[in-house]
């Protein structure tokens, strides 16, 4: 059996799409995970003195 002299040896396949899906996966994970991260600071009472030294001379 002949093989065709035209036809073009198997290639491997570049491996930068793949490399580009998995960042893109990692990205959005990573981004769905600090969306869910509890960021809220419980409200404190804060006194300060608000009288006008200014005006008080």
């Amino acid at each position: 059996m002949r093989r065709n002299s035209f036809a073009s040896p198997r290639r491997r396949r570049s491996p930068l799409p793949m490399v580009l899906v998995i960042l893109l996966v990692v990205l959005v994970g990573g981004a769905f995970w600090l969306s869910t991260l509890d960021t809220e600071v419980p409200t404190g009472r804060i006194e300060q003195d608000v009288t006008n030294a200014v005006g008080a001379r």
